[in-house]
């Protein structure tokens, strides 16, 4: 389940982070550093999830 959560989010984040380079190319700064800080947030959780260092459905804390 977690792999494919992570699997998930990596392209929408890759998407994320193209298209928050190009619109800062373009006009928008404010958007596209949205864009680019969502995209990163997504890749680094992704990243979390595919390598098993963060488990939602594991109890840990008892």
């Amino acid at each position: 389940m977690n792999i494919g959560l992570g699997l998930l989010l990596l392209p929408i984040g890759i998407i994320f982070i193209i298209s928050g380079i190009l619109s800062r190319k373009k006009n928008g700064k404010i958007v596209g550093n949205g864009l680019l800080l969502a995209g990163s947030i997504m890749l680094s959780l992704s990243i979390l999830l595919i390598t098993g260092i963060y488990d939602p459905y594991a109890n840990h804390i008892r």
